[in-house]
């Protein structure tokens, strides 16, 4: 969902999004907090280019029969009944509490990633199964070869992610992917979801190993990638729809510096940094790409 127009003339953006909906780009029109502007969201941003042109097309001939004529031809009398209606309907509409809402579940990579993670976590008893952790690790050697990888275990690069030695260790992992990539996956779907964590995952267990050996694991990595993106995104591109709380921001970058200070000894603190500059970046790309 991204932010298309904004009017100060109600009648104006009854208008606009009126002709909107006659040419079949779903959207929502909602006013701001102080009553003083009308915002129109698209809803699938696939046709966002489609519905900046027609705002392009309607600030330089508002007055234009084709924006006044709806997708059915509907008479004058029952278009200004159906706008009053939409009137009073949006007057009470808070795209901000609907976002809170949706995200509160996780999607299908989230969930599928929790489940795993917690049936990875029991069958290696808690962390304690050394014949098991070992076929999660990133390599089982600590020259710096990768070898494993070299030799085809291609998934040593993946598994340490789903490694979680401790009951605060994995609950504190899975409630944040919970949040964070259930957020992202439902506003950027399943396939984007599956390649930022592919990528973060990677890159975070590829630092983790240049700086601290292979004997690590967890999804942390991939949290703080997640956090990254959604914070800068959030920062230069709210109209995306994204959001997290700034004071969990600051906890979550106060626990990352904590941990590197190495007040809580035993922590994938470069896994952390690799996600977090991963999803940071990442975020910012894509921001600046959307403000052009």
């Amino acid at each position: 969902m991204r932010s298309i127009a904004t009017f100060t003339e109600e009648k104006m953006a009854l208008r606009f999004w009126n002709y909107l909906q006659a040419i079949e780009i779903e959207s929502n029109l909602e006013e701001d907090d102080n009553n003083e502007e009308w915002l129109v969201w698209v809803l699938d941003e696939e046709k966002f280019a489609l519905a900046l042109q027609a705002y392009k097309e309607f600030l330089n001939s508002p007055d234009d029969s084709k924006f006044t004529i709806s997708k059915k031809n509907k008479t004058d009398d029952n278009q200004n009944k159906e706008e009053s209606t939409r009137k009073s309907r949006f007057r009470n509409y808070n795209l901000r509490d609907s976002w809170l809402k949706q995200n509160k579940s996780p999607g299908m990579i989230s969930l599928a990633l929790i489940i795993t993670s917690v049936a990875v976590y029991l069958l290696s008893g808690m962390g304690k199964n050394a014949e098991i952790v070992s076929v999660f690790l990133i390599s089982e050697k600590a020259n710096g070869s990768l070898s494993e990888i070299s030799s085809g275990q291609v998934w040593r690069i993946i598994t340490p992610i789903f490694l979680h030695f401790g009951a605060l260790h994995i609950i504190f992992n899975m409630l944040w992917l919970h949040e964070l990539g259930g957020q992202i996956e439902k506003r950027k779907g399943a396939g984007f979801i599956s390649i930022f964590i592919l990528v973060t995952a990677i890159v975070s267990n590829l630092t983790q190993f240049k700086f601290g050996g292979p004997m690590f694991g967890g999804m942390s990595g991939v949290v703080y990638g997640l956090l990254g993106y959604i914070w800068i995104k959030s920062r230069f591109d709210p109209g995306d729809g994204l959001y997290i709380n700034q004071n969990t921001a600051l906890f979550m970058l106060a626990w990352f510096f904590l941990c590197f200070a190495n007040i809580f000894p035993g922590v994938a603190n470069w896994a952390h940094a690799g996600g977090l500059v991963t999803g940071a970046v990442w975020g910012y790309i894509s921001a600046v790409r959307w403000n052009r």
